[in-house]
């Protein structure tokens, strides 16, 4: 998980606290619908899901990790399957998530929330980045794995950014192979390459 990821002070399976996180972000995604990400406060989230400032904070830190809940589970398939060989069945399905819920999803890739997922895909990215370097037994990356991570969570806001706008027809297939070409491609050329270099120097 990553750093903004839910935290809470109950056990994860108590029915209660998984009906106040349901309430939270049902509200989070209207309040970002109805007034934009920008406007909401942990204050304002917690009188739209009913409940005290306080729990709301037993639940979550800020508003932020209130957004990173509600992205992580797309988000952490869409970086595995970024970065395996072959693209999986999934993506498009995940892909099309993204633009049958394209008016939030917009909301959520633009403004102050584009930061605070960019920084989301980035871990996530850096820890798939760990995981393909073992896979190819690499021991010297062409590039630091938090640059090389950075690079390959922008260019995939890029394309979902410029899709959803409508700047870039196509189907969801064809954006789910587009990011994963693009994606496995550049994860590829940012580890392997580095080995290859040092080879040719020694």
């Amino acid at each position: 998980m990553t750093a903004i990821e839910l935290r809470s002070s109950r056990p994860a399976d108590d029915r209660r606290t998984q009906r106040t996180r349901a309430a939270i972000v049902a509200a989070f995604r209207a309040m970002v619908l109805e007034q934009g990400y920008d406007a909401i406060t942990p204050t304002r989230l917690a009188a739209a899901a009913y409940i005290g400032r306080s729990t709301f904070y037993e639940h979550f830190s800020n508003v932020d990790e209130v957004l990173g809940v509600s992205m992580v589970r797309l988000l952490g398939p869409l970086v595995a399957w970024t970065l395996a060989p072959r693209m999986d069945p999934q993506a498009v399905e995940i892909v099309q998530h993204f633009w049958d819920n394209r008016k939030i999803g917009k909301a959520m890739l633009t403004g102050g929330a584009r930061p605070v997922v960019l920084s989301i895909l980035t871990e996530r990215f850096e820890a798939g980045l760990a995981g393909l370097r073992a896979d190819l037994r690499v021991t010297a990356p062409a590039a630091s794995p938090k640059l090389a991570a950075a690079q390959l969570a922008a260019g995939t806001l890029a394309i979902l950014e410029t899709w959803l706008s409508g700047r870039a027809p196509g189907s969801a297939a064809q954006i789910a192979s587009a990011l994963h070409a693009a994606g496995y491609a550049s994860a590829r050329a940012l580890t392997v390459s580095g080995d290859a270099a040092s080879a040719a120097l020694g």
